[in-house]
């Protein structure tokens, strides 16, 4: 089975613009599992309210699995809290998996008033940093299990992490690309 680059982490790490990013520095396909879902299903804050979170997850794990088991190598950036399904970890120990971290003042910057993102406002008064930061510590130890590369926000720029991704390809893991 061909491998895939997998990015996991916490919202607003960046998966989205670094999958990009990789898929075009190495020709790849690149395919983010929100994407396809609103595509496929609808807005997901929609989605979220008709049918819940336990449905969204379920079919986030489906999508999950198509896409990785596509023919051809791909760069797919997943949500957040896609890790938090175990057959989703389980097959994503045949792919390469970098994790993108943040820190939380990072994300508070990139995800706003967190409109577009239900599991950070829904059955809360909290504002949506302190709902991100008790996600990201829940989710941080499956984050790190899963991840063969851990790549820091500290990475300045979109084409830095890039940078680093592939370098780390380049040495260690090549025979997957």
């Amino acid at each position: 089975m061909p491998s895939n680059i997998v990015l996991i982490g916490p919202m607003g790490s960046g998966k989205s613009s670094v999958g990009a990013a990789l898929a075009r520095r190495l020709s790849r396909p690149h395919v983010d599992t929100d994407h396809f879902f609103v595509a496929r299903h609808g807005p997901i804050p929609r989605y979220f309210a008709t049918y819940g979170e336990q449905a969204f997850r379920a079919e986030e794990e489906r999508i999950v699995a198509e896409l990785l088991d596509a023919p051809r190598p791909s760069v797919i950036s997943l949500g957040g809290g896609s890790v938090t399904s175990a057959a989703t970890r389980s097959l994503l120990t045949e792919h390469f998996v970098v994790m993108l971290d943040v820190t939380a003042a990072q994300a508070e910057l990139r995800i706003g008033d967190a409109a577009t993102r239900p599991v950070l406002t829904e059955g809360t008064d909290d504002p949506p940093i302190e709902r991100w930061k008790r996600i990201y510590a829940e989710r941080e130890p499956l984050y790190r299990q899963l991840a063969d590369l851990v790549v820091s926000a500290e990475e300045a720029s979109i084409e830095d992490r890039v940078d680093t991704i592939v370098e780390a390809m380049r040495k260690g893991r090549a025979e997957q690309v």
